[in-house]
């Protein structure tokens, strides 16, 4: 099982319920996408391999390959022209959401969790993991 990511080039509407919608159909399309993969998302890939090298970095035979927290590879592959995806191992996923996030969002990039089914824009206040206090009721 892994944690997965949507990555945003275009503005989505401010409305989450029809940025989800209009995410729908950048998914529809981003299979098909045969176009240049976007340069923000190679850059923002290249980020983020610094820290966490891609799974296809590893030889087969390295030990090493259990740890990284990327559950495909190669990232690049999950890229297009309009949107990418990351998928992460589950286990890692809080760990490297945060990195993901801060990466994307200095680029331009909207993050979409469908896990959590949030929406991070570009400029948004960062609210990752906020947990109200056990004795707040609202």
């Amino acid at each position: 099982m892994s944690f997965t990511v949507d990555l945003i080039i275009p503005t989505l509407p401010e409305n989450d319920k029809a940025a989800w919608k209009y995410i729908e159909e950048m998914r529809e399309r981003y299979y098909e996408d045969k176009g240049e993969k976007s340069p923000i998302l190679i850059k923002l890939h290249d980020e983020l391999i610094v820290r966490y090298p891609c799974l296809c970095s590893y030889k087969e035979d390295d030990e090493e390959i259990e740890n990284c927290p990327w559950a495909d590879g190669p990232m690049l592959g999950n890229f297009a022209s309009e949107m990418g995806m990351i998928a992460v191992v589950w286990s890692r996923a809080d760990e490297l959401f945060p990195f993901i996030l801060e990466k994307a969002l200095a680029l331009g990039i909207t993050v979409a969790d469908g896990q959590s089914e949030k929406i991070y824009r570009p400029g948004d206040e960062l609210k990752i993991n906020e947990k109200k206090p056990w004795w707040k009721f609202w």
